[in-house]
């Protein structure tokens, strides 16, 4: 999208001063170094301090204890100055114009990370994120983001993905649930062994309470479908030797499953080959 994150950048929205995080992280970089400086200065005083208490030098001891005070009140200058410029910076404002949507859609196309969604609620399959600028919150699936720095999050996405795909994962397993959780479904429709059965009605039969779905929600179980599909036709038999096959949809009338490559694919039913398919 073009964006730099280490242009510093403000804008005026509103009435309301705002900039972007990079920004403001690049304003306080110098209220770092100098914080660890003076800290640095305080501890080393101290223990200057304590050893001149220890060896009774009471001459050098007062001269310790001036240099403390002043070392001291430069610390508290500096940390008033780092609460001054975080304190310039609206984080309701940032979330709610769109300022921090912006930063991160950036930072995920730099990081290669698929993302869908608008206004605030987007999808890092499998993960979904959610931007709630009233309460100044960023939400990973159910779980509260102690950050809003658009790269660190879209980075922290990138690691939990490429630890969801290195995880272990028994396709013959899951098929074989795929097909146990089809034949209930036939009979919750009163429908034949054979016919398509919608692989939503499949996770109702998977997950078929609310405390089952909460544990194991569509996202969970759409990426289980995507590396289960993403193996392909060899993969989709049970081990008393049913094939399977996946019936594939237009955009927005299955569930969307990604390859670990990218690859989109629109998946809606599931149903078992006959002996002449096979």
């Amino acid at each position: 999208m073009g964006y730099n994150f280490h242009e510093i950048q403000t804008t005026t929205k509103g009435g309301i001063h705002t900039m972007g995080y990079e920004a403001l992280y690049e304003a306080l970089q110098p209220w770092e170094k100098g914080l660890r400086d003076s800290a640095g200065a305080v501890a080393r005083l101290q223990k200057a301090a304590q050893k001149n208490t220890e060896t009774g030098n009471l001459a050098e001891l007062r001269k310790n204890l001036t240099a403390l005070e002043e070392a001291q009140e430069q610390l508290r200058q500096r940390i008033a100055g780092a609460r001054e410029t975080l304190d310039g910076f609206d984080v309701g404002a940032y979330l709610a114009d769109g300022d921090f949507s912006r930063e991160l859609l950036a930072a995920c196309a730099g990081k290669g990370i698929d993302v869908k969604g608008e206004k605030g609620v987007y999808e890092m399959f499998p993960f979904k994120l959610r931007i709630l600028a009233d309460g100044g919150e960023v939400y990973l699936d159910k779980k509260k983001l102690p950050s809003c720095r658009p790269d660190y999050v879209a980075e922290t996405i990138r690691q939990r993905q490429e630890r969801l795909y290195a995880a272990p994962f028994r396709e013959s397993a899951f098929m074989g649930e795929l097909a146990d959780a089809y034949t209930v479904a036939c009979l919750r429709a009163n429908a034949r062994e054979g016919s398509a059965q919608s692989l939503t009605k499949i996770y109702k039969c998977l997950a078929p309470t609310a405390r089952a779905r909460k544990d194991y929600d569509m996202l969970s179980y759409a990426f289980d479908l995507a590396r289960l599909y993403e193996k392909g036709p060899e993969s989709w038999i049970t081990k008393d030797g049913r094939r399977y096959t996946f019936s594939t949809s237009r955009e927005g009338s299955g569930i969307r499953v990604l390859s670990r490559n990218g690859v989109e694919s629109f998946i809606s039913a599931l149903r078992p080959l006959q002996s002449e398919e096979a």
